[in-house]
């Protein structure tokens, strides 16, 4: 799998493996921390396909996903 190389404005990231949604196939997905509070997602392997939520949005997905999506 190619690297993901450090992003402009990259504070810290995480990188967890997954399954792609359309064939199952193995890849990762790349949550960058950048510096002034906003996470950007990345599905590793889409180019220059991403997300970028700002830090109470991506607050909002962490605690949704911790409490079980309820």
């Amino acid at each position: 799998m190619d690297t993901v190389m450090q992003r402009e404005n990259e504070r810290g990231r995480v990188v967890v493996e997954g399954r792609r949604t359309d064939d199952g196939s193995r890849c990762s997905l790349v949550v960058i921390q950048e510096y002034g509070g906003c996470w950007s997602l990345y599905p590793h392997g889409a180019g220059q396909l991403g997300v970028r939520l700002a830090a109470p949005a991506a607050a909002s997905v962490a605690i949704a996903i911790l409490a079980g999506g309820s």
